[in-house]
């Protein structure tokens, strides 16, 4: 039978699946009207999975968000849950999450009960886990391919297609280490916003349901914030991975392009690759960063992936730093010249810079930017050379309209459509920048940069319009990890800037998103970006190890540890 009309067609097409994935939920696990009710914009909904009574007294000990993967790992190895029971109380907690935030684009609880089944039946029968990920569930970004899902670029067309017959590379090697796949998460309408908002819906902030939980990774934020999941996997162009734990108090590292395999999955721009994405994890911890890099990359997937170079996941205990006496020398960069960082955001960031100087094993120095507003605008004409032209055509395959972000990026002052030649003279252009970049970087004699994540906190729905904070280290390729500070705003402590003279327009349009309204984002986390050297992802999980000695969480870490 031929499709009709409303089978290809806005908005009868994006209805359909937005349709089939709620029945996906099973209605034992569906909030009524009037519980969402009770959950207005504006609201903290962290709690609602208690107040909803939907988890037993043990799913919600297996869900609690203090734990992160390794302690829950830990508890499968030790008998004390089973792969099973892990899987159906993440299972419940996402269904919830899903009903209060839009973060999901799949939901299959059925099989990650089954996956879950297996994977019980072998530690029982054999007494040897399947490996290092055992049970673990972990979420996968809509965009990833993961068998018997389909894969998007944010645009509906992209769901007439059928599901994936079999694993992307990455998802593959997470699956032979033992983990279990349960939803798949939501995106921005072309992946290209520091926001999630598509056709599934607006993924909200738990914290704060007027917030975004960041993008273009939001809706892996939102569900780990949330409680849904322990382990996310995202993807990074321009802030991807940094912007959602930034918006949503979580940690992430993005690693230098190659460091991780990124093929068999959907392509926005096929061969576009001026600026290169990379995948990274969302997740609870450092150790957890570590634990997913050493999964990974312990399995050799150069081998499987060209693009990947065979760069071993090695740790050092005593690497031999850049300061004074051998010391961790980490520059601080105050903000970009472009754009000052809201109150709260510089209050984090001066807090954790003194706290750091009081380590004696730290040498804390200034760092200045260095042609930032220059790389950001070069980043954001190379990720466009067309002028946007393909993804206007993957919206007016269905008449999808196109969305006021989607809009906004792609109508840049830098974006328009290249020839061929002006094209290579970008290329150019972009590698004379580097090479100075580089010479610079290094001048500075800094082991890592410490600078913020984002240009405030995370931002009020439909307002995200600022990039530099992540992307120019996309455009340097440097590898960044954004972590929690313990900090919370408060307006009472972050007060608005009086009358002062702007660095540029964007500037003061990121002034006014704070000083209009700073009691919205009362109790939004605070965090932070640590910026290492190429292909030196394990030093800069050094230093943030030592660094990390001075955050408020060091309670929470040693808390895990002793799980």
């Amino acid at each position: 039978m031929s499709p009709t009309n409303s089978d290809i067609e806005w908005p009868q097409v994006a209805l359909r699946f937005v349709d089939e994935l709620y029945a996906k939920i099973p209605p034992e696990l569906r909030l009524s009207q009037d519980f969402l009710d009770q959950y207005p914009p504006g609201s903290d909904v962290r709690a609602a999975v208690a107040a909803c009574g939907l988890l037993s007294k043990d799913e919600m000990e297996i869900t609690n968000p203090e734990y992160d993967s390794v302690s829950l790992l830990r508890r499968i190895k030790d008998k004390e849950v089973t792969a099973v029971q892990v899987a159906r109380a993440f299972c419940k907690r996402a269904a919830v999450a899903q009903q209060l935030l839009h973060c999901l684009t799949d939901f299959f609880m059925e099989v990650a009960l089954r996956r879950a089944q297996e994977l019980d039946d072998h530690y029982n029968t054999t007494g040897e886990l399947v490996g290092p990920l055992h049970g673990l569930p972990i979420d996968m970004k809509d965009h990833m391919m993961v068998k018997g899902t389909k894969s998007s670029g944010g645009f509906v067309c992209d769901y007439l297609h059928p599901p994936a017959s079999y694993h992307g590379i990455t998802a593959q090697i997470l699956y032979d280490a033992g983990a279990v796949f349960f939803v798949k998460t939501n995106q921005p309408q072309s992946i290209m916003h520091l926001e999630t908002y598509s056709f599934f819906g607006q993924t909200l902030n738990p914290y704060n349901t007027a917030l975004t939980s960041g993008g273009s990774s939001g809706g892996c934020s939102a569900l780990v914030a949330f409680g849904g999941s322990t382990l996310g996997i995202g993807s990074d162009i321009g802030g991807s991975l940094r912007s959602p734990s930034n918006a949503c108090g979580l940690w992430t590292l993005k690693p230098t392009c190659s460091r991780l395999p990124t093929g068999h999955g959907y392509i926005p721009m096929p061969g576009a690759d001026s600026i290169s994405g990379t995948f990274g994890p969302i997740c609870r911890s450092l150790r957890d960063i570590n634990l997913f890099f050493s999964v990974v990359l312990d399995t050799k997937p150069w081998l499987k992936a060209p693009e990947v170079v065979p760069i071993p996941w090695e740790i050092p205990a005593s690497p031999s730093w850049s300061g004074t006496n051998g010391r961790l020398r980490v520059g601080v960069m105050w903000h970009d010249e472009v754009v000052l960082p809201q109150p709260p955001v510089r209050r984090a960031l001066k807090t954790f810079a003194d706290a750091l100087k009081g380590i004696d094993d730290i040498e804390v120095v200034d760092y200045k930017p260095f042609k930032h507003h220059k790389a950001s605008a070069l980043a954001h004409e190379l990720y466009f050379t067309d002028g946007g032209a393909r993804i206007r055509s993957k919206a007016a395959e269905t008449g999808e309209p196109i969305l006021p972000l989607t809009e906004w990026v792609i109508t840049y002052p830098s974006v328009k459509d290249h020839t061929m030649h002006e094209h290579w003279e970008l290329a150019v252009e972009r590698e004379v920048l580097r090479a100075e970049y580089l010479e610079y970087f290094n001048a500075q004699n800094v082991d890592v940069v410490l600078c913020p994540a984002g240009a405030g906190p995370a931002p009020e729905l439909g307002t995200c319009k600022y990039w530099a904070y992540t992307n120019v280290w996309n455009f340097v390729d440097y590898p960044a990890a954004v972590f929690p500070t313990g900090l919370l705003c408060d307006p009472a402590l972050d007060k608005t800037d009086g009358p002062r003279e702007y660095m540029s327009e964007a500037d003061e349009y990121n002034a006014k998103c704070y000083s209009d309204r700073p009691e919205t984002f009362k109790g939004a986390p605070l965090c932070l970006q640590l910026v290492g050297k190429r292909y030196k992802e394990e030093l800069l999980m050094r230093a943030l190890e030592e660094i990390s000695e001075a955050l408020p969480l060091q309670n929470l870490a040693s808390h895990q540890a002793s799980c």
